[in-house]
């Protein structure tokens, strides 16, 4: 009798999760995938649209180039867009001046293909990002074309190079064009904010990280050290959301130079804050814990209490909170501010 009464009452104190609240969640979850989704659908449906309109030899083409420079943020498919034609076009340059030069011998003409290729792998692995795709796509662009030129002897049809080149990169650009129409007409694009809050987030986590290790006096050199190479990790990452912002916004190309260095300071600071670090442990207790609480009067106040909570304020999420925190630290040390007051 008391086994039953116990059950009851666990099943009466158990209350399953709202629906309601369990769907709007799920739903929220796939809004982005499905959104994405939906572009990429209606990318690829124009570009073979398209290409069935103007009747080209090879509709798919266009297609899969819709498919592919198809990415999740608007400023990374603009971007991937833009190089896929760059290196398209110069592929398919390539591939005319090689048939022009080597139209009689097939030898030279497929070493001069290989020397070709070579180059650009070679060029790939020293861009980055999508200017390496770029640098990669001239290569087997040109090959694609060129093993389309070869006849079944191995001879080279020089009469159809260029028409061949010239449709094939009109159906590659085509694909390109209807994807950036799709997505420029259903995405408003967020990279620029997105990259500034991440600065402000790294810059943020970086110094309540050092004062967190200034309150510790050297303490857990380990877990500093895990923790330093996590925002490392953070920082590298910052590559790629830069080039997506510059694919959004043809204004922060002219700040690139700003950005990196930036970026730069990003990983000064970190090693700023390792040497601390290492400083701090290499010193018995008591003098580590007197030159830390000399260096962390020098702190602002907010990031003071991000030492003692053990995480990075809210109010420093912003990059505007955070310039206004650093200006102000700035003005307390003694020595800038000799250099601020100074005519």
């Amino acid at each position: 009798m008391m086994d039953i009464v116990e059950k009851q009452s666990w099943i009466s104190a158990w209350r399953p999760p709202r629906l309601s609240a369990t769907l709007t969640n799920e739903r929220r979850a796939a809004g982005p995938p499905l959104l994405f989704g939906l572009r990429l659908w209606a990318s690829v449906s124009l570009a073979l649209y398209a290409a069935f309109w103007l009747q080209l030899d090879n509709p798919f083409w266009a297609g899969a180039s819709a498919a592919i420079v198809c990415q999740p943020q608007l400023g990374a498919s603009l971007r991937k867009g833009w190089f896929r034609m760059l290196g398209t076009l110069i592929g398919a340059v390539m591939s005319i001046v090689l048939t022009a030069c080597f139209a009689q011998d097939r030898v030279l003409f497929l070493g001069a293909l290989a020397l070709w290729g070579a180059a650009c792998a070679f060029i790939a692995t020293l861009l980055r990002n999508f200017a390496s795709y770029a640098a990669s796509l001239a290569g087997y662009t040109a090959a694609i074309i060129a093993g389309d030129l070869l006849g079944t002897v191995g001879g080279v049809d020089a009469n159809a190079a260029f028409l061949l080149a010239v449709t094939r990169a009109s159906e590659i650009c085509l694909g390109i064009v209807c994807a950036g129409i799709v997505l420029a007409a259903t995405d408003l694009g967020g990279a620029r904010r997105r990259l500034a809050t991440l600065f402000a987030e790294l810059a943020g986590g970086i110094m309540a990280g050092l004062a967190r290790t200034l309150a510790t006096a050297g303490s857990e050199l380990r877990e500093t050290q895990a923790v330093q190479r996590e925002f490392v990790r953070r920082v590298i990452a910052l590559d790629p959301i830069i080039d997506q912002t510059l694919g959004e916004s043809s204004e922060v190309r002219y700040h690139l130079p700003l950005l990196q260095r930036a970026v730069g300071g990003l990983f000064s600071a970190l090693a700023g804050w390792h040497a601390v670090a290492d400083h701090l442990a290499r010193l018995p207790a008591n003098e580590a814990r007197q030159q830390a609480a000399t260096l962390l009067e020098n702190v602002p106040e907010d990031l003071q209490s991000a030492a003692s909570q053990g995480g990075t304020p809210d109010r420093l999420a912003t990059p505007a909170a955070l310039h206004r925190v650093c200006q102000t630290a700035l003005e307390r040390t003694p020595i800038n501010r000799y250099h601020i007051r100074r005519p």
